[in-house]
């Protein structure tokens, strides 16, 4: 299932919507936040300082692609 706001403002406006089915997908409550902790250190299997250096694990160097969709301010385009 796919929903997108159109514009920035949207979020706000269809919040009651949105609010709904990220809550349902995700199977969390409505009112759960999201938090982000980037720390490393003290995770099992990493070195103590949490500094992931693959060539001090004896792993080789790894390739990543990240894709990234945006819009113009002025030009919105769908699915971003």
């Amino acid at each position: 299932m796919g929903c997108y706001a159109m514009q920035p403002k949207d979020y706000d406006r269809f919040k009651p919507f949105f609010s709904k089915v990220l809550a349902e997908y995700h199977k969390v409550s409505e009112s759960a936040k999201h938090v982000n902790d980037w720390e490393l250190k003290g995770v099992a299997g990493l070195p103590e300082d949490g500094k992931l250096d693959l060539a001090k694990l004896g792993l080789p160097a790894l390739s990543m692609r990240v894709r990234v969709g945006r819009n113009l301010a002025d030009f919105p385009l769908p699915g971003a």
